[in-house]
């Protein structure tokens, strides 16, 4: 069975926050990298190359990305499947968050969100 790595991108219009983790059920999620990038897809792609080479991650593994719908619309969606990237866009008010503390989206909560299924998806 392969094992499925979620990256959450916080995408803005001046960078994006990736976060690579991988859920674990009964114990601490696993956070590969959680880095901040120019707002270029092959930032993306390079990215996941990068994660080829980290500690614990030698086996096969599929990648799911997903940000959340805003004002790139589907242009990096686009750009990432495009390039063989499974993408998904969040719709905003669909993502599970914590009612008592409203923070603002990030890369990590977005990850929990793909990981976990507390999201629907946009569809064009």
């Amino acid at each position: 069975m392969k094992r499925i790595l979620r990256i959450g991108m916080d995408v803005h219009s001046a960078n994006y926050t990736l976060c690579a983790m991988e859920p674990v059920i009964g114990e601490d999620d696993r956070i590969f990298a959680n880095i901040q990038v120019t707002p270029d897809y092959k930032n993306i792609l390079m990215f996941i190359e990068n994660l080829k080479i980290k500690p614990g991650l030698d086996a096969e593994y599929d990648i799911q990305c997903g940000y959340k719908a805003g004002c790139l619309g589907y242009s990096l969606y686009n750009q990432l499947t495009t390039a063989d990237v499974k993408c998904v866009i969040l719709a905003p008010t669909t993502m599970l968050t914590s009612q008592e503390k409203r923070v603002k989206t990030d890369a990590l909560m977005i990850a929990q969100c793909l990981s976990y299924g507390g999201y629907h998806a946009v569809y064009a």
